[in-house]
């Protein structure tokens, strides 16, 4: 258990740097496709001009090793252009999801310590409140394009760190995760649980802020493939997602759990043709695994599997099949020059067949918490067993076991720690924010699972003033927390139920959809097209009572569920109903009378979402143009 299952060692790169391993790349095949986002197509020399030009901007900017650069850019080739510069400085890079609350934005910036965030016109206002600095990269783009095409000096160390990634956080904040080069090199250099290929195109499905999209980047940028953006429409259908892999010639792709056995489920032709198939983030569903390898699963079926603490993944295990009482997903062995032991609370290996806690080590644990030294300590622990002096395990908090043959399987948490829908969340931290409201005076978030077998976050609150709603306080959460951490449902109760010891009492909060079944004010689906996709929402929100004026993401309904939706539906009314409607019109009786124009329409394309205000703010833009009023476009600095 300790040396056999993890002689991992293999050569790889572990001296290198993000950059200096990518400028290899762009050497060798200048003109090989490195990435495409839409109509933005970008070749390896041009991607490494594009980062190159936006380098020398940011060391004008005073920007250099182990600083930190905000990227605040959304969806696009902007973002990769931005990391790439920033670890060409041997600087690290912050992603920060235009999308999230201003003030969790604010709060990243600042503990991450961010000198610069770059931004676009229609970014810059989420962070304009702000004290840090701005660069609009629409206003100072021709000072970069004035900028040299050649790469700047840089030399960076493996130990230096590449990015910042925040994860919910226990303590009602979230925290950075620290993680260095060598730690990124690990997953994508040297590595069997995926065959990345020179040529191959690999899909950017994940948001930024998620570290997928670690595996995704630097997976097809340090080993000469092209990396395919896939936007988030193009993810949730099944059927719009099998177009995209097969249009866009995909070979490799990462899902969530969740969608990845969503789509093995509905449409499992739609991965065809892929080489590789990867999904991870949290238990799979066995049932729907079958089905996939049932039909006939891409050449490579991986559950992957990593906290943000390794680095995207530790382990992988390639499926072949389940027998007929597996009813857990092995997440497999560790991965190249990574070692994973389970071990008892003296941190002594346990045998096969006992549950223990996951501690991984090698070259993929980060470098710790940012400002949480006290954190950093606790759950990053001295290895004992590896034989390197220096080295650290990072403790999983994950119960787990080894099997006879020595795969790996995770049966649950030693804490609160949730993962829904791919994504970890700490209780704690929403329950901290409800509190922090003063619109609640007690309050406990906890997990639900409907009939569907589908995870779902449910707040229970005892409001402070009889006038406070759950509809008032889920705005106000709205605005402190991303939509992945606000509750699906919110129960509002006079006390919160405890036992004689005066601990909470789980087992007396009452079920969250009572609320919904036990209503009197209920307008019944009227006509036949509302009381069809009734019928459907209640197949898919786990029997819930629905009126004609609910709306489907206040009854429980997320984008995975609505993905169920519109397949059922558009099956229903022989025509192909778009996701975007269910989102553009959320009550039923709304959504059913857009179905009903879509099907006398067939060919009528859903409407465009709007698009984010511009905003006036500016920074940084006459230091760029100042230092670049004489170009020298051809010189390395």
């Amino acid at each position: 258990m300790v040396l056999a299952w993890n002689d991992t060692a293999v050569a790889y790169p572990r001296d290198g740097s993000l950059a200096a391993l990518f400028e290899e790349q762009a050497d060798r095949s200048p003109d090989a496709p490195a990435l495409r986002f839409g109509d933005d197509t970008l070749s390896y020399r041009e991607l490494d001009e594009r980062a190159n030009q936006l380098s020398h901007a940011l060391a004008q900017l005073g920007v250099g090793a182990e600083a930190r650069v905000g990227l605040c850019l959304g969806y696009g080739a902007d973002w990769v252009v931005g990391a790439l510069a920033a670890v060409k400085l041997a600087a690290a890079y912050v992603p920060l999801d235009p999308d999230y609350p201003v003030d969790r934005l604010a709060y990243m910036a600042e503990d991450s310590g961010v000198q610069v965030v770059l931004v676009r016109s229609t970014t810059a206002e989420r962070l304009a409140g702000t004290a840090v600095r701005l660069v609009d990269l629409d206003e100072v783009a021709p000072a970069i394009t004035a900028a040299p095409l050649g790469s700047p000096a840089h030399s960076a160390h493996p130990d230096h760190l590449a990015y910042i990634m925040y994860t919910s956080g226990s303590t009602g904040r979230p925290k950075g995760v620290a993680v260095t080069h060598r730690n990124v090199i690990r997953l994508v250099r040297g590595v069997d649980y995926v065959d990345f290929r020179p040529g191959d195109s690999v899909a950017q499905c994940s948001n930024i802020s998620f570290d997928a999209a670690t595996f995704e980047v630097w997976g097809a940028l340090l080993n000469g493939a092209q990396l395919v953006g896939i936007s988030r429409d193009g993810i949730l259908d099944p059927a719009r997602l099998g177009e995209r892999i097969r249009g866009e010639g995909i070979d490799i792709l990462f899902l969530t759990t969740s969608l990845g056995m969503q789509v093995a489920r509905d449409r499992p032709a739609a991965l065809d043709g892929l080489r590789c198939f990867v999904f991870g983030g949290e238990q799979a569903d066995p049932h729907a695994l079958r089905a996939l390898l049932a039909h006939g699963a891409p050449q490579r079926t991986v559950n992957g599997y990593g906290p943000t603490e390794t680095t995207t993944f530790a382990a992988a295990h390639e499926c072949h099949g389940l027998g007929p009482g597996d009813t857990v997903v092995p997440i497999g062995r560790p991965l190249s020059n990574t070692t994973m032991y389970v071990l008892d609370e003296s941190l002594e290996p346990v045998p096969a067949g006992v549950e223990g806690e996951l501690h991984i080590g090698g070259d993929g644990v980060a470098r710790g918490y940012v400002n949480r030294p006290g954190l950093t300590a606790d759950r990053f622990v001295p290895d004992h067993l590896g034989g390197v002096p220096g080295r650290r395990l990072y403790r999983t908090g994950d119960r787990a076991r080894h099997r006879p043959d020595g795969t790996v399987e995770v049966l649950g948490r030693f804490d609160r720690q949730l993962k829904v829908r791919g994504f970890r969340i700490e209780p704690g931290e929403i329950e901290d924010c409800l509190l922090r409201t003063g619109l609640v005076r007690h309050a406990t978030v906890q997990p639900w699972h409907d009939t569907a077998g589908d995870t779902h976050l449910v707040g229970y609150v005892v409001p402070a003033e009889p006038e406070v709603t759950t509809e008032v306080v889920r705005a106000r959460l709205s605005d402190e927390l991303p939509d992945y951490l606000v509750p699906h449902l919110l129960v509002s109760l006079p006390a919160l139920p405890l036992t004689a010891n005066g601990k909470l009492d789980m087992r007396a909060l009452p079920d969250p959809t009572g609320q919904f079944r036990d209503r009197a004010d209920v307008s019944a689906p009227g006509t036949p097209s509302e009381r069809m996709i009734a019928d459907v929402w209640r197949e898919v929100l786990g029997g819930t009572e629905v009126g004609r004026q609910d709306s489907f993401f206040e009854l429980g309904g997320h984008s995975l569920k609505a993905t169920q939706v519109v397949i059922r539906v558009s099956a229903a009314v022989g025509a192909q109903v778009p996701l975007r409607l269910l989102f553009d019109h959320q009550t039923l009786a709304a959504f059913a009378a857009a179905v009903d124009g879509l099907a006398a329409e067939p060919d009528r394309a859903a409407a465009a979402g709007p698009a984010r205000p511009a905003n006036n703010a500016r920074g940084s833009v006459a230091d760029l143009l100042a230092a670049f009023e004489q170009p020298n476009r051809g010189a390395a600095a």
